[in-house]
């Protein structure tokens, strides 16, 4: 048996306390944080270590006032209920305690912030429905194709017989035939399963915005960024989340054509704070959900156009649903599929105050 290393099963144990755990020096740095205070705050421990913790907490009055007053008097105080918006509207209870040390002299004294969080439950949607009209569509489509092959196969050599006029037929026939091919082949799409490869998303969501670039460009539409380099790799497929983008960037670059300035697409990455639902099946009694603390990737893409509808909301995942002109209602549908492949899910909501549509994928790691 491999001797334990105590340092090491500390840290473990620490890590795998849900509530969100700082220590401060006398000088009120910040000098360690458990993985649950890294979710609380949106990245790593490598982003805030050393940070003063009015700079942590520059939003939250309340936690800047009892941990300065922890370090000056020496006790233990708490406060319940405290509501942090930063946080997406979150309510916490702290805790404070002095901490005293005699084996690391440079770390004598400080103060241990403990904040254990109420959070705001999100519902991992029944997809039953949505998948078993996807997985129809795609047998469907399985039978159509050969035929269809054949039909445009005979109209080529038709075509090499023909006089000038009824080529003009034949030519609409083969253009029909490759464009139900296309169709087609989205709905065939549906039946893959990711394989699964460690990935970068950041290095996905680069790639989407090179191939999207000259519709970005002719739409003159801006990119703005802000990712958490410290994000970790995660398992997926790569040219299917890249599909998944490519979708939701293309959909917002078309809500935005009646926009005459100001198109822009913000997109953004970061460590989830929320606790996830999962229904039993076949249930829709409240009851029954089973909470699940796991830990989320987060990719938010945020448009400038007119948003989406609250009416629409519940359908824009659903097959065959599109208020696009010539749209076939498949690439939000196919989209929710392949994150759900991924063990996450998808939410579509509209900025009330900036009015665009904003996409939250959540990926588990």
């Amino acid at each position: 048996m491999n001797k334990i290393s105590f340092n090491d099963l500390y840290e473990e144990i620490i890590n795998q306390i849900e509530e969100s755990i700082f220590l401060f020096d006398p000088n009120g740095n910040l000098v360690f944080l458990n993985k649950a205070a890294e979710e609380f705050l949106g990245t790593s421990a490598k982003q805030f270590k050393q940070k003063h913790f009015s700079a942590l907490f520059k939003n939250i009055d309340e936690i800047i006032t009892l941990i300065d007053k922890t370090l000056k008097e020496e006790r233990l105080l708490n406060s319940k209920d405290i509501s942090i918006s930063e946080y997406e509207n979150k309510k916490i209870d702290i805790y404070l305690y002095p901490f005293y040390s005699s084996n690391y002299p440079h770390l004598n004294k400080g103060v241990i912030l403990c904040i254990k969080e109420k959070f705001s439950f999100i519902e991992k949607i029944n997809y039953n429905q949505s998948e078993s009209l996807l997985m129809m569509l795609m047998s469907i489509a399985h039978e159509i194709k050969n035929p269809l092959s054949g039909i445009k196969g005979s109209a080529q050599l038709l075509r090499e017989k023909a006089e000038n006029e009824a080529k003009q037929y034949i030519d609409v026939i083969i253009k029909e035939t490759d464009r139900l091919n296309r169709i087609l082949n989205d709905y065939l799409f549906i039946g893959r399963k990711p394989k699964f490869k460690e990935i970068n998303i950041h290095e996905i969501l680069e790639h989407t915005l090179k191939v999207m670039a000259p519709l970005l460009v002719n739409s003159k539409v801006s990119i703005y960024k802000e990712y958490d380099p410290s994000l970790p790799s995660i398992k997926g497929d790569a040219s299917m989340l890249l599909q998944v983008f490519i979708n939701l960037i293309k959909n917002s670059v078309e809500s935005m054509e009646r926009i005459k300035n100001k198109r822009r697409i913000s997109i953004s990455t970061k460590l989830a704070n929320e606790y996830v639902v999962f229904r039993r099946s076949n249930s829709s009694d409240h009851k029954e959900y089973t909470p699940k603390k796991q830990r989320w990737l987060k990719i938010e893409l945020r448009d400038s156009g007119l948003g989406i509808k609250e009416e629409e909301l519940e359908k824009i995942f659903l097959p065959f649903f599109s208020k696009k002109k010539g749209g076939t209602g498949i690439g939000l549908a196919l989209s929710q599929k392949i994150i759900r492949d991924h063990g996450g899910f998808i939410l579509a909501k509209t900025d009330k105050s900036k009015k665009g549509a904003v996409f939250e994928i959540y990926l588990p790691f």
